[in-house]
């Protein structure tokens, strides 16, 4: 098997660096209202995702608006300069994430054939996959990101040219995601296998093949399915 990896709250918790940022710059917020909160973050990154992509509004732009709009919804004040210190902090925590230990393993030892498929800006996506080091695992021919090869996931087209780079059937690749309407949805699509890597318990649906909630489980799966076990 060939495995293809989603980037973002796969390779590693998307949350962490936005709860940390939001702890440096102390907004008013219950402990039980932050997921919810940073829901309403990505909510209003979604909402401009086309503009990032094409390249008419910066990541930091975008990081500003979110952290804004997020604010607004929650009736808290936020000057400009607090929302340019959030931008700054949520990117330095970004550029620190790192691979768990238990993938760390798994990517250094793995002589199975690797790849990666994330949405977003290429500049700021190859930041996060040097943090975590994965060119030392997969080569740069193996990278695709949606602001270089310019379609985004869930569009076919996307895995398709995966595909039409790396070499193999659809059904040699197994692509590993968190989002089941994004990542597993497509992927199925294009006749790959699935692994949904839920790590926040969100929306499921049976085109997963497999689901996994931790790292700790992805790795056994993984191991598993290169020693040849029936899953």
């Amino acid at each position: 098997m060939k495995y293809l990896f989603d980037c973002d709250d796969t390779l590693y918790d998307l949350e962490k660096p936005f709860d940390q940022a939001v702890e440096d710059l102390a907004l008013p917020l219950r402990k039980n209202q932050i997921a919810s909160f940073y829901k309403a973050y990505r909510k209003h990154g979604d909402a401009i995702f086309d503009q990032v992509q094409a390249g008419k509004m910066s990541v930091d732009e975008s990081g500003i608006y979110r952290i804004q709009h997020a604010c607004q919804e929650y009736q808290i004040p936020l000057k400009m300069d607090a929302a340019l210190c959030f931008q700054e902090r949520y990117r330095f925590y970004q550029n620190h994430i790192s691979l768990s230990p238990v993938l760390l393993g798994w990517f250094s030892s793995s002589q199975s054939e690797k790849a990666i498929l994330t949405n977003g800006e290429k500049n700021h996506q190859m930041e996060k996959l040097r943090a975590l080091g994965i060119p030392s695992f997969i080569p740069d021919d193996h990278i695709f990101i949606s602001g270089e090869i310019g379609v985004r996931k869930p569009d076919l087209r996307a895995f398709e040219i995966v595909l039409s780079c790396c070499g193999g059937a659809a059904s040699d690749w197994v692509y590993i995601g968190d989002r089941y309407d994004h990542d597993m949805v497509p992927a199925k699509q294009v006749g790959m296998h699935t692994i949904h890597f839920n790590r926040h318990h969100r929306v499921d649906g049976p085109l997963a093949d497999q689901v996994v909630y931790t790292e700790e489980e992805l790795v056994t799966l993984l191991h598993r399915m290169e020693r040849g076990e029936k899953i």
